[in-house]
Order: structure tokens, then C-alpha cells, then sequence
């Protein structure tokens, strides 16, 4: 009896040191007694034993770097700043950047209007300029408190692309557009010696001069695109005269004398290589 005891043993420990052929993919990738499960990079294992006739592993992700569908729909994309001033700060939740990456897009939400420059540091990597979707203009205005607006990284600016107070309201435009009508987009010019326009702020351009400053030249930013026109209001305020004059991009009649308290409105047409005077308006 003792033999074939003997010989029953040694088949279970031959069968017990068994190799088992692990494949992945079809393609075999080893061959030993023990299997290994090891987590990977957001991948997490997790095993047990069934009371010692089985051990059951099941994976699990890490949401710390993998994000499910409630988080990406979620506050995944969005960023808000409560700095209280244009040097805007905010943290993308749920995770944080590895780096600024071009292409990076999200919602952003400020506490203060960015009347003139601002810029935006997202999760401590450092404050990047803020530009408006041609990725040169400042906002000067088109980025305002609580309003919630898309960003787009470019590799180089945050531009804003669109929605709140870049379309002046949104709702009430697009509305306006689909019953075939056409509202003009304005951009307010603070008066000065000097006065630089920007001519991708809008068509049209107002400000309202000031006895402190005095005579005024308004400089064209760009020549504009070829067919494209652009309005000027001058207000003239209630002390005197004041005399505007027309430089940079400008193919003007001249200087534009107003009177004490009225208004003036001049229309212009560009070529492509300047702006044309083709109307103007004065004592309104």
C-alpha cells in the first residue's frame, strides 16, 4: 500500500507544479506556476479568495487620472476665478493639468470684468495672456463678470471664442440674425491725444471727447478687408469744440470740427490698403 500512496503523491505534486501558458492577444507572452495581476497606469487590481478553492480578481479604474462620462459632462471643462481682480486664477476639477497643452478648452467664469488686459493662470502653471478669438486683441471689454465664455489655448494666448459678453448678449443678436436682420457689434474708444481703433471690434466705433484732453487723432489699427465697412460716432461734450483729425489707414475729407454738445457720424469703406471716407454727418 505504501507504494502506490507514494506514487499518488508524486502525481499531485507533478500536477501542482504545473506551468500555466498565459496569452494575450492570441500571442503567448509566458509560461510559469503563478499568475501575476499588477495594476497599471489608471487601471487598478483588486483579488480575494472564495474560501481556498478559488481566487477571484476584478479591475477597477482610477478616476484620479481616467474620468467617466458624468465627470467630462460634469465640471470636468469648466474653471472659475475668484481672484477679484484681472489676473484671473482658477483650477480645472476633478484632476489637475499635467501642462498647458495647445488645443486645451474649457469653460472660464471671472468675478471682475476684463475692461482692458487680463490674463489667466490655470492650476499654478503660470499666467498666460488673455486675447480675443483672433489671438492679438486684448478684450477690452467682451469678457465680463459671470459670464460664462469658451477658451481655447492656442499654444501661446487663451482666445475667447465667443458666447456672454463677446456677442453683446448673445440670445438677442442670434435672434436678430435668424429674422434677417443685422445688428452692428460697437466698441466704446476712451478719448485721448491719441486713439488707436481696433478694427475687429465691431463696426461700429463711438467716444465722446473730453475738454481735459482736448483735440484728438484716431489711428486705424489695420487697413480692414477689402468691402468691409466701419461707422464712427463722435460726441462732441458740452464745453467746446473739439477738432478730430483721421492718420493711420485713414483716406478721410479732413479733420472733423464738431460743436458743444453734438454729435457726428462718419461712414467708411476699406480697399484693403485703407479706410475711404464715404459719408459724414455733423450738429446732430
Amino acid at each position: 500500500m505504501k507504494l502506490p500512496v507514494l506514487f499518488l503523491c508524486l502525481l499531485l505534486a507533478t500536477a501542482c507544479a504545473q506551468n500555466i501558458t498565459v496569452q494575450v492577444g492570441g500571442k503567448p507572452v509566458g509560461s510559469a506556476t503563478t499568475l501575476n495581476f499588477e495594476s497599471g497606469n489608471g487601471i487598478i487590481q483588486s483579488c480575494h479568495s472564495d474560501g481556498g478553492a478559488r481566487v477571484t480578481c476584478a479591475p477597477a479604474y482610477d478616476s484620479a487620472i481616467v474620468a467617466n462620462r458624468d465627470m467630462l459632462h460634469g465640471t470636468q471643462n469648466y474653471c472659475s476665478s475668484a481672484t477679484g481682480s484681472a489676473s484671473y486664477a482658477c483650477s480645472l476639477s476633478n484632476g489637475k493639468l499635467a501642462a498647458y497643452n495647445t488645443g486645451l478648452t474649457f469653460v472660464l467664469v471671472v468675478d471682475v470684468p476684463c475692461n482692458t488686459t487680463c490674463s489667466l493662470n490655470v492650476d499654478g502653471f503660470g499666467p498666460i495672456p488673455i486675447k480675443r478669438s483672433d489671438g492679438v486683441t486684448d478684450p477690452t471689454g467682451t469678457l465680463g463678470a459671470g459670464q460664462p465664455e469658451w477658451v481655447h489655448y492656442d499654444g501661446k494666448v487663451f482666445r475667447l471664442m465667443g458666447g456672454g459678453a463677446a456677442r453683446g448678449g448673445g440670445d438677442d443678436r442670434d435672434r436678430d440674425a435668424m429674422a434677417r436682420r443685422f445688428i452692428a457689434a460697437m466698441e466704446t474708444m476712451p478719448y485721448a491725444r491719441t486713439v488707436t481703433l481696433e478694427t475687429t471690434a465691431g463696426d461700429v466705433h463711438k467716444t465722446t471727447t473730453s475738454n481735459a484732453v482736448g483735440n484728438a487723432t484716431i489711428h486705424a489699427a489695420t487697413a480692414g478687408l477689402p468691402g468691409q465697412h466701419m461707422w464712427i460716432i463722435i460726441v462732441n461734450d458740452q464745453i467746446s469744440a473739439k477738432v478730430v483729425s483721421f492718420g493711420d489707414n485713414f483716406k478721410s475729407a479732413g479733420p472733423l470740427t464738431g460743436s458743444p454738445g453734438k454729435s457726428a457720424t462718419l461712414q467708411f469703406i476699406s480697399d484693403g490698403t485703407a479706410w475711404y471716407e464715404v459719408a459724414r454727418t455733423t450738429n446732430l
